[in-house]
């Protein structure tokens, strides 16, 4: 009997809420209508969360009615800076910059020292070479000593 009571007045209840009459209203659908009522309300709740947890960001930029996209670009460039976002992105890319060139200054200074040893290198190798009469390049024996294991040969610094 509780049970045919609760489904009355939930029945009134619905009808009132949806603006039905309780005869347009099966009492075989009263549990499916209320939970269809539960799953609403739970996502007006968390929408109206959501809601108040978004906060609109506003400019009050005061541009003529009639502004050119120049006019625009710099009134958000200086809100932005108002706003301390462009003031920090400047300072990050500045760092960012002095550090690129600080590395491209230090690898051309190592590259110039690898290029002067390569061509003390190469000026030392090649005085070693002569050149016989049909054009081809040979070491003299004076030039060069056996390795101990006699597997290659190392030339000898004459100057």
């Amino acid at each position: 009997m509780e049970r045919h009571a609760n489904i009355t007045t939930e029945r009134y209840r619905l009808a009132l809420r949806f603006n039905l009459s309780e005869t347009q209203i099966e009492p075989e659908l009263v549990p499916l209508m209320l939970a269809v009522e539960q799953s609403v309300n739970t996502i007006e709740q968390a929408a109206a969360k959501v809601n108040q947890s978004i906060k609109p960001v506003t400019y009050n930029n005061h541009y003529a009615h009639n502004a050119s996209a120049w006019t625009i670009w710099w009134g958000n460039l200086s809100t932005g800076i108002a706003q301390h976002i462009v003031a920090v992105s400047l300072i990050f890319a500045g760092f960012i910059l002095c550090c690129l060139a600080t590395i491209v200054i230090k690898d051309a200074i190592a590259d110039q020292e690898k290029i002067d040893l390569a061509e003390k290198r190469w000026n030392f190798i090649t005085r070693q070479f002569v050149r016989d009469k049909n054009g081809e390049y040979f070491i003299p024996k004076e030039n060069y000593e056996l390795t101990p294991d006699k597997k290659g040969i190392r030339l000898i610094e004459r100057e």
